[in-house]
């Protein structure tokens, strides 16, 4: 058993110590503009704004990129999106030109790569809707239908009804011209990766209809905690549902977690003993602080009544004298006062290592990890001085 009395115990006996410092001295009597707004390449489709009418020979629409005005208080975006050039946007128109005069031509394919190109530098409803129409004349049913649909929200936006209402009628003819695939996986697959001809499909499309373009499509599923790979060519016919349940072989065991055994915590290491001290010698201490509270306190008292008696009927020329009995006598009644605090606090050392040992101490465990029983061993007492993080003081070891 250990104890630790700091440095603050010792100062707050000290304070709250008896001894004539208790009563307050009286101080002695005195004797008498704006440019084209542009859009960087591929922004939201419900951000894009409505095209120009779609005719064939229709100018390139060019629509402001930006995201949409923010509320005064509302900070601004971290990193505005680069803005086209003038240079880059005479070449897209330049390229939109070309595009429309392929498709006048029926070169489609030449007319969708310069669409394609000119995507990625601004957009515009009217570009979606001739990328549309390139992707059906090439038999891209799901990739026209795409294209068309964000045409759609575009012109609506800009109230482009002629555009919007063209763009409507090739959705609707495209949705019946489309096939769809369903998977199924089993309940507990996990980290699911699905393939269509190569292209990767979002796992949230699973068990959902993920729309096709019909004819032969290759099908590839796999799963971390399965261990075969499903693969299916399907023939996916115009209208229909294909239904496909991926097989992928046994499930994996997941090697469990072998349990760690539990850690017993390490004993907390005691400070090292210091000099061993006679409780006798701690009582001899004690007594004198006593004896010297008891005389400085009596010394301090007979002053104080010396200066009291003086200051009631002052003499002339006495106030020097008086000032100093005033001062002596606190000085002798605080010197009491801290030798009154530190005798209780030797007195309670005392009593504490007279204190007959009673205190069972703990066995260590045995092979079997039961606990012995308890051995009482009274053992010492030991007295030593630390100094920690937390303060300073003496520490006291031994058995109660």
């Amino acid at each position: 058993m250990e104890h630790r009395i700091t440095i603050g115990g010792v100062v707050f006996f000290a304070v709250v110590g008896v001894g004539p410092a208790a009563s307050a001295d009286p101080s002695p009597q005195a004797e008498g503009r704006a440019p084209l707004p542009v859009v960087a390449s591929a922004p939201p489709p419900a951000a894009a704004s409505a095209p120009p009418p779609a005719a064939a020979s229709a100018p390139l629409s060019v629509v402001a990129s930006g995201p949409p005005p923010a509320a005064a208080s509302a900070p601004p975006p971290a990193a505005a999106p680069r803005q086209p050039s003038a240079a880059e946007l005479a070449s897209a128109r330049r390229l939109f030109a070309l595009g429309l005069a392929a498709e006048d031509q029926g070169r489609w394919a030449e007319a969708l790569e310069a669409y394609e190109r000119i995507r990625k530098i601004v957009v515009s409803p009217s570009l979606l809707y001739h990328l549309g129409a390139c992707h059906e004349a090439l038999g891209h049913v799901v990739e026209a239908l795409n294209a068309f649909e964000l045409a759609l929200s575009g012109a609506t936006a800009r109230r482009e009804l002629a555009l919007a209402r063209e763009s409507r009628s090739r959705i609707e003819k495209l949705r019946v011209r489309t096939s769809q695939i369903v998977l199924r996986l089993p309940e507990h697959a996990a980290g699911v990766h699905v393939e269509i001809d190569g292209e990767p499909i979002n796992p949230a499309l699973v068990g959902a209809a993920i729309l096709v373009t019909p004819g032969e499509r290759r099908v590839v599923v796999r799963a971390e905690n399965y261990a075969e790979r499903f693969e299916a060519t399907v023939q996916a016919e115009t209208g229909a549902i294909v239904e496909l349940r991926a097989e992928l072989g046994s499930r994996r065991q997941v090697a469990s977690a072998r349990p760690l055994a539990p850690t017993r915590a390490a004993p907390l290491r005691a400070p090292a003993p210091g000099p061993r001290i006679s409780p006798v010698a701690v009582v001899g201490a004690a007594a004198a602080l006593a004896a010297g509270a008891v005389v400085t306190g009596v010394i301090a008292y007979d002053v104080r009544h010396t200066f009291l008696k003086k200051n009631a009927n002052p003499a002339p020329g006495s106030l020097d004298e008086r000032q100093a009995l005033r001062d002596r006598g606190q000085a002798l009644a605080v010197t009491s006062t801290v030798l009154t605090g530190a005798a209780l606090v030797a007195g309670g050392f005392a009593t504490y290592l007279f204190w007959p040992s009673s205190s069972p101490r703990a066995a260590p465990a045995d092979t079997a990890g039961r606990q012995a029983r308890p051995a009482r061993a009274p053992g010492p007492t030991a007295l030593s001085p630390w100094i920690g993080l937390d303060g300073a003081g003496v520490a006291v070891r031994g058995a109660l």
